[in-house]
C-alpha cells in the first residue's frame, strides 16, 4: 500500500518536473546552508577539543589581564611572580615565555612575525609543543632558535633548514629545531629563542607574557587554579591577570561556537521557511490541476484518507529530494572550505565533521517539513465533493 502511494507521488512530481525542480531548490538552499555550517562548526569544536586535550588537562594558563597587548610584552607579569606561582601547593612546574612581533630577516627577505622568548623547559614540558626536526632549546642556548612549522612558506618564500641563520634586530640566530604544526598562526609562524635573548632584544627585562602551570598528579586542577589566583591577588589587581584551566578555556570557546552556530542556523532557516511556502504553493497548484482526477479516485471508492495520503507523500517527497540534494551540496561546500583554509591559510583546526546524526537529521527534517507544508493542500483535496470535482473542466 505504501509503495503504491510512493509510485503515485513520484509520477506526479515527474509529470510537473520544472515546477518540482524550482520547489526543491528552496529546500535545497536551506538544508545545504545548515549542513555546511553545522558540519564546519562541529568539526572546529572537535579540533579545538583535541588541541586542548593535547595541551593537557593538568595545565593552567596564567595570562596578563591587558589582553593581546599584555601577551605582546606590555602586560603585568614578571619572573618574580613565577616564583610565587611555583610555591603554590600542587604546582609541579611553571614554564613561561615573552612574546612580541618583530622583523626577522632570512636570505634577504624581511618579514614581521611572532618571536617568543621561552623558559628552558617550555618546549620539553608543555605537550602541545612537539619538536619534529632537530632539538629543543636548552638553558645556555643563546644565539639559537626553533622555528614554527609554517615559517616557510607563510613567513618566508625560501625554505628554512636546520643550521640556517635568521637575523632578528641585527643579531644572528642559528636554527636548531622545528616545531610540529599546532594550528594557530601565532604558534606555527613563530620563531622561538631563549628568554634571556628575547628580553635583551625587546628591552623588557624580567617581563613575561604568559605562564603554563603543570599540576602534580592527584591534585584537583580547579583548586590549584584558585590557589594561584589567590596568591597573585596579593601582588596584582584582579584586572591585571587571568588564571584559567583548560576546561574553562574549552567551555568558553564552545560557548562562542554554539552562539555562532545558532546565529547562522537561524539565518539559514529563513531559506527553509521560504522552501516550505514554495512546497505549499506547488501542492495547491497540484490540487487544482488534479481536480477531475481526485473526483475519479473518489468515484471508484477512494476514501478521504487515501487522497490525503497521496498528496502528503507527494509533498514529503519534494522535501526529501531537496534534503538529499541539500546535504550533498552542503557537505561539498564544507569540504571545499576546509581544503581552501588548510591549503592556503595553513589553519588545520577547521575540519568538517561528517556526522551520521547530522545527515539523518537533515533528511528527516526536510521530509517532515515537506509533509507539514502539504497538509493544508492535501486536506483541501481530501475534502472535495466528488460530483463537483468531476464537473471540473
Amino acid at each position: 500500500m505504501v509503495w503504491d502511494y510512493l509510485v503515485l507521488a513520484f509520477r506526479s512530481i515527474k509529470h510537473k518536473s520544472t515546477r518540482s525542480y524550482l520547489t526543491i531548490v528552496g529546500i535545497l538552499i536551506g538544508v545545504a546552508a545548515i549542513v555546511a555550517l553545522i558540519s564546519m562548526t562541529q568539526g572546529l569544536s572537535e579540533s579545538v577539543a583535541a588541541e586542548f586535550e593535547a595541551a593537557g588537562t593538568d595545565t593552567i594558563s596564567v595570562m596578563s589581564g591587558a589582553g593581546m597587548q599584555g601577551m605582546m610584552g606590555g602586560g603585568t607579569l614578571d619572573q618574580d611572580l613565577v616564583s610565587d606561582v611555583e610555591s603554590v601547593r600542587g604546582v609541579r612546574t611553571v614554564e613561561y615565555f615573552l612574546m612580541d612581533m618583530v622583523e626577522v630577516e632570512f636570505r634577504g627577505e624581511t618579514a614581521t612575525t611572532f618571536v617568543w622568548g621561552s623558559s628552558p623547559g617550555l618546549l620539553d614540558e608543555i605537550p602541545q609543543f612537539d619538536i619534529v626536526e632537530g632539538r629543543p632549546l636548552r638553558e645556555m642556548d643563546s644565539g639559537n632558535a626553533v622555528i614554527g612549522d609554517t615559517v616557510y612558506p607563510e613567513v618566508f618564500d625560501s625554505v628554512v633548514n636546520m643550521r640556517d641563520n635568521l637575523v632578528i634586530k641585527e643579531e644572528n640566530y642559528r636554527v636548531v629545531g622545528r616545531l610540529d604544526r599546532i594550528g594557530s598562526p601565532s604558534d606555527d609562524q613563530s620563531v622561538v629563542i631563549t628568554l634571556d635573548d628575547a628580553q635583551d632584544l625587546f628591552g623588557k627585562e624580567d617581563e613575561i607574557s604568559m605562564m603554563y602551570v603543570l599540576v602534580e598528579s592527584g591534585f584537583d586542577v580547579s583548586e590549584v587554579a584558585q590557589d594561584i589566583e589567590d596568591t597573585l591577588s596579593d601582588e596584582l589587581d584582579d584586572d591585571e591577570f587571568a588564571v584559567e584551566t583548560m576546561e574553562q578555556l574549552l567551555e568558553a570557546v564552545n560557548n562562542i561556537l554554539a552562539m555562532v552556530q545558532a546565529l547562522f542556523v537561524g539565518v539559514a532557516s529563513i531559506a527553509l521557511l521560504v522552501g516550505g511556502v514554495g512546497i505549499m504553493n506547488t501542492m495547491y497548484t497540484s490540487v487544482l490541476e488534479k481536480t477531475r482526477e481526485i473526483g475519479i479516485m473518489k468515484a471508484v471508492g477512494a476514501r478521504n484518507s487515501n487522497v490525503l495520503t497521496v498528496f502528503m507523500f507527494e509533498s514529503g517527497l519534494l522535501g526529501l529530494a531537496g534534503g538529499v540534494l541539500g546535504v550533498t551540496l552542503g557537505l561539498s561546500i564544507a569540504k571545499g572550505v576546509e581544503y581552501v583554509v588548510q591549503q592556503y591559510f595553513a589553519l588545520d583546526m577547521l575540519r568538517v565533521s561528517l556526522s551520521p546524526v547530522l545527515i539523518i537529521g537533515a533528511l528527516t527534517f526536510s521530509f517532515l517539513l515537506g509533509t507539514i507544508s502539504g497538509i493544508l493542500p492535501a486536506k483541501r483535496a481530501a475534502n472535495m465533493n466528488p460530483v463537483d470535482a468531476l464537473r471540473d473542466e
